[in-house]
């Protein structure tokens, strides 16, 4: 995955990232995450309702799919 595909992405919308492990993140907006060259730094909400901050490596994302916004 390149940067700009995934900033454009998140711009569109909330979005849930597949990554080559098979995990799945969903990043709901813009405000939810930083994207440099390598990463995307990304508040994501745990099953408690609570955020966590994580890395995702954007040379291990294999998919981006846009989801409906809440």
């Amino acid at each position: 995955m390149d940067r700009e595909t995934l900033v454009d992405a998140i711009k569109s919308g909330p979005v849930r990232v597949t990554m080559n492990d098979g995990a799945k993140f969903i990043i709901r907006g813009p405000e939810f995450a930083i994207v440099d060259e390598i990463a995307a730094h990304v508040l994501i909400e745990r099953e408690d309702g609570k955020m966590k901050a994580r890395i995702l490596s954007l040379v291990t994302m294999t998919e981006i799919e846009h989801l409906e916004a809440a």
